[in-house]
């Protein structure tokens, strides 16, 4: 049962670690396409530098 809650939990650690490296790797290769600044931030996602200011991927989306 130990066992199991080890592995268990491990695996979800694994999980979160690998789905931040590919957010990273996602606002990395948007900020390459559209040739912005480009950064990630932990709980918020994807910002974006847009004159001088860091905004949420998303909002920029609504903003265009």
């Amino acid at each position: 049962m130990k066992q199991m809650l080890v592995y268990s939990g491990a695996i979800v650690v694994l999980a979160v670690i690998g789905n931040s490296i590919a957010n990273r790797g996602s606002c990395s290769y948007y900020g390459f396409q559209t040739d912005r600044e480009t950064r990630y931030a932990a709980f918020v996602g994807c910002m974006v530098q847009v004159n001088g200011a860091w905004f949420p991927r998303n909002e920029i989306r609504v903003m265009q």
